[in-house]
C-alpha cells in the first residue's frame, strides 16, 4: 500500500486527484515534428475527482489510490483502488480516438456482445457515458481489471507446447466469432444509442444456422480506426454488402485528396525529388481506378458475403492468461473501434503469432532446419524460427478444423488478390496512392488493358521510386539507432539528442541529394521531421 492511499485511508480525506497533470497529458514519450498538436489530440481535460466518485459508485466502494497505465495512442486508462481493495479500470478516450459518443457507445456495446452472447472472456463493464455531459466533463467507461496476467509477460519464456495450448485457447474464441454472422457492415451499438432511419432490431445467425432477433443492439456507424485517421470527420453508415463498402473507402479518399490538404508526411519512407513524390492528382487517379477494380479484386465466395464482428488486434499485451497456469486464456481487452464487416476485410492472424523470418504458405508445414555447420547461437536462432513457423502452421490447420469460414479469409489473405483489395484500402496515406496502382497493375483478375502500356510503365518507375525511398529511410533508422523516432515519437530524456541528430541527417540528405536550388527547397519541404 503506497503512502498516498495509507495517508488518505487514515484520515477519511479525499485526495485531489485533479493535481496530477500527467493523468490529463500524453506521457507516451515526446513527438519529434507538430509536438503541440500531437500532444493536443492526446490531452483530455476531465475531473479525475468525480471519475474516482463514479468508479466508487459503482461498486459501492470509495477510491483511495489512482494508478495511470502507460499511455495508449487513443485512451487514456487507469487503475482505481478503492477502500475495500476492489480494484477497476477506468478509461478516458483522447480526442484522436475516433468520433465522439459513438467510439465510445460502440465499445460498451460490443464487449456486452462478445461477453455476453459470443462467450469471449472481457472485462465487465461497470458504468460508462458517451455523452460527456456528467459531472466527469468527458466520456469515460469503467470496467472490471482484466483478469491475470498480459502474456507478454510469459510467452518469451513458455515451452512449445505451452503456446500451442495458447494458440488453441485464442482460435476457439475466433471459431464463436465466426459462427455469428451479420447481414450488413457497421458498428455495434445498443439500440437506444444510435438514430436511424427505419431502424430494426439486429438480426444475426447463429452457429446453427438459426436466426436470432435482440432488441437490445442495433448496427450504425462504422467506427474502423481508418476513418479517424489524418483528422478525416467522414462519417460512414451502415452498408448492405461489401462492395458499397469498399466504395465508400475509396469515396471518401477522394473527398480527402481535395479537402486534407497538404498531403500528410510519411515517417516510413523519404519521400522528395529524384525519389518517390505524392500528388493529389496521382491520389485521385489511383481512386478512380481502385473503384473500377473492385468487381474484379473483391472474393465471390459464399464465405465473404457474410459479415462478423472480430478483435484485429490480438497482440501479445492485449490478451491475458491465468498467472499459475499461462495456458488459459481469461481476459482480451481492447475493443475500441471493432466493426462489423466480412471476414477477408479482418486481420484473421493473432499478433502474438507473428514473427520476423519467410512466412509458411498455406497448410505446408516447414521443413526442419539443417544445424550442421552452425554455431551454437546459429543453430538456436534457426531453431527458435522452426518453432515459430510450425506453430503458425499448427495455427492455420487448427484454424481449419475449428472455424473453416475464418480460414478460408485466412488464405485469401495470402492470395494477389487480398494484396490489390489492401492496396486500394487507404489510398490517401502517403504513398498509397503508388502502392494500389502497382498492385493493380500486378493484378492477374483485371482485364489486359485495364492499364496502357504507358501507365503501366510509369506505374513500374514509381514502383522503384518507392523502394528507393523506403530504402533510404530504412538508411536513416539504422544509422540513428535508437534515437530514430518510430511512429515520430522518442523517449523525454532522448529528445534533444534525437532533434540534433535528426538535423545532421537532413543537412546531409540535403547535401546529397539536391542538385539545383529548386531542389534544396524541395527538400526542405519534404522532409519529415520537421513541424
Amino acid at each position: 500500500m503506497n503512502f498516498i492511499r495509507y495517508f488518505s485511508i487514515l484520515r477519511h480525506k479525499p485526495v485531489d486527484w485533479n493535481q496530477h497533470a500527467d493523468f490529463f497529458n500524453s506521457t507516451r514519450g515526446r513527438f519529434v515534428c507538430n509536438e503541440r498538436r500531437e500532444m493536443a489530440r492526446r490531452h483530455v481535460k476531465f475531473d479525475m475527482n468525480e471519475l474516482c466518485r463514479a468508479a466508487g459508485a459503482a461498486v459501492g466502494g470509495r477510491c483511495v489510490d489512482v494508478e495511470k497505465f502507460p499511455d495508449g495512442m487513443y485512451s487514456k486508462a487507469f487503475l482505481l483502488i478503492m477502500d475495500n481493495d476492489e480494484q477497476v479500470v477506468a478509461k478516458v478516450p483522447n480526442p484522436n480516438a475516433g468520433r465522439s459518443h459513438f467510439t465510445t457507445a460502440s465499445e460498451v456495446a460490443t464487449m456486452d456482445f462478445v461477453r455476453n452472447v459470443l462467450g469471449t472472456p472481457v472485462p465487465k463493464i461497470l458504468a460508462w457515458d458517451s455523452s460527456g455531459r456528467t459531472a466527469v466533463g468527458a466520456e469515460y467507461i469503467i470496467m472490471e481489471k482484466a483478469k491475470g496476467v498480459q502474456l507478454s509477460t510469459v510467452w518469451p519464456s513458455m515451452k512449445f507446447e505451452q503456446m500451442v495450448k495458447v494458440m488453441k485457447a485464442v482460435t476457439r474464441y475466433q471459431k464463436a466469432w465466426a459462427s455469428a454472422s451479420f447481414g450488413c457492415i457497421g458498428s455495434l451499438y445498443y439500440a437506444q444509442d444510435v438514430k436511424l432511419d427505419g431502424r430494426k432490431a439486429l438480426v444475426y445467425v447463429d452457429e446453427t444456422g438459426k436466426q436470432i432477433q435482440d432488441d437490445r443492439f442495433a448496427i450504425g456507424p462504422i467506427v474502423s480506426r481508418e476513418w479517424n485517421d489524418h483528422d478525416s470527420k467522414f462519417e460512414l453508415r451502415q452498408r448492405a454488402n461489401i462492395e458499397s463498402y469498399r466504395r465508400a473507402v475509396i469515396e471518401r479518399d477522394i473527398k480527402a485528396t481535395t479537402t486534407l490538404l497538404p498531403l500528410p508526411k510519411l515517417l516510413t519512407m523519404l519521400c522528395g525529388p529524384s525519389l518517390y513524390q505524392s500528388t493529389a492528382e496521382e491520389k485521385h487517379r489511383a481512386c478512380e481506378a481502385a473503384l473500377q477494380a473492385l468487381p474484379y479484386i473483391l472474393p465471390q465466395e459464399p464465405w465473404a458475403s457474410r459479415s462478423h464482428l472480430w478483435h484485429d488486434d490480438l497482440h501479445d499485451e492485449n490478451v491475458f492468461v491465468d498467472a499459475d497456469d499461462p495456458t488459459k486464456v481469461v481476459s482480451i481487452i481492447d475493443w475500441q473501434s471493432s466493426f462489423i464487416s466480412p471476414l477477408f476485410d479482418h486481420i484473421i492472424t493473432p499478433a502474438f503469432l507473428e514473427y520476423d523470418g519467410p512466412p509458411t504458405k498455406g497448410l505446408e508445414r516447414p521443413a526442419p532446419p539443417r544445424l550442421d555447420g552452425m554455431s551454437a547461437d546459429e543453430e538456436a536462432a534457426a531453431i527458435k524460427l522452426f518453432d515459430q513457423q510450425l506453430l503458425m502452421s499448427g495455427y492455420k490447420f487448427f484454424l481449419l478444423r475449428t472455424a473453416e469460414v475464418a480460414f478460408e479469409a485466412q488464405m485469401f489473405e495470402e492470395s494477389e488478390p487480398a494484396t490489390a483489395l489492401s492496396a486500394c484500402r487507404d489510398i490517401f496515406a502517403p504513398a498509397g496512392e503508388g502502392g494500389c496502382l502497382a498492385a493493380l497493375a500486378d493484378s492477374d483478375r483485371l482485364p489486359v488493358q485495364f492499364f496502357s502500356e504507358e501507365e503501366g510503365k510509369g506505374i513500374e518507375g514509381d514502383a522503384e521510386k518507392i523502394m528507393a525511398s523506403l530504402h533510404v529511410m530504412d538508411v536513416i533508422k539504422k544509422a540513428l539507432g535508437d534515437l530514430f523516432p518510430e511512429k515520430g515519437v522518442v523517449r523525454p530524456d532522448q529528445y534533444d539528442e534525437a532533434k540534433a541528430a535528426l538535423q545532421n541527417v537532413k543537412a546531409q540528405i540535403l547535401e546529397d541529394f539536391s542538385m539545383s536550388e529548386e531542389d534544396r527547397r524541395a527538400w526542405e519541404g519534404a522532409w519529415p521531421f520537421d513541424d
